[in-house]
């Protein structure tokens, strides 16, 4: 039996019968934004982009295979959150890092973990359970959700995503990183007052290098 042009399969009395059209998937506008927001924050804690860099939303739109609406509105979201700079008429555009601006970052970081280990409740187990996995992220958000308030919880998961790029650098260029996640680990689960002393010395040995730090950040 032949085939039309068309691709119709014609049937005994001669009539073509057009198949019914294949129904491609179709992402729906709120999945697709935060795809690409997602995508977007992976791409700006790693070392793709660097201070000033400019961020075009038509070549961001090709690189996460969506069109130009869901990525500025994604860029627009991280304004808000300190991580994309919005210039007047200078578009989208990563922050410049600078090393006042990383000292308060870091001042800001220890704050609200010396609250959260304030506001800890004394005598429950489960408050002592800390992932051992090394992953000073993980560990900081963990401390800061002992306080109970989701406000304080996102205000640390802010701060990780604004020194995720940076934390990067820092294993180059400060000693002995992973021994030291591991003793805030340790003190996480056993000691309140030892916590305390780790939180302020590992902020306080990145505020001693922050120069280096930002110089290390402009140099990639």
């Amino acid at each position: 039996m032949s085939r039309s042009s068309t691709g119709a399969q014609p049937d005994q009395a001669g009539h073509e019968h057009r198949a019914p059209a294949r129904k491609v998937p179709v992402m729906s506008p709120g999945a697709t934004f935060e795809r690409v927001y997602r995508a977007l924050k992976v791409e700006l804690g790693s070392v793709r982009f660097g201070p000033g860099d400019a961020l075009e939303p038509a070549l961001l739109a090709d690189l996460f295979n969506s069109s130009v609406t869901p990525v500025r509105d994604a860029l627009h979201r991280l304004v808000g959150e300190g991580l994309v700079a919005a210039p007047r008429s200078d578009g989208f555009r990563v922050p410049i890092l600078t090393e006042v601006g990383l000292r308060h970052l870091y001042a800001w970081s220890q704050w609200l973990l010396m609250r959260s280990v304030a506001l800890r409740p004394e005598g429950r187990e489960q408050e002592r359970q800390v992932d051992q996995s090394g992953d000073v992220d993980a560990l900081f958000l963990t401390i800061a959700g002992w306080t109970g308030n989701p406000e304080h919880l996102a205000a640390m998961v802010r701060v990780n995503d604004r020194l995720r790029p940076i934390r990067v650098l820092e294993t180059g260029l400060i000693e002995d990183v992973a021994s030291e996640v591991r003793g805030l680990e340790q003190a996480a689960a056993e000691s309140r007052s030892t916590l305390r002393n780790r939180i302020a010395l590992y902020h306080r040995r990145r505020a001693r290098a922050a120069a280096e730090i930002v110089e290390a950040v402009h140099r990639r």
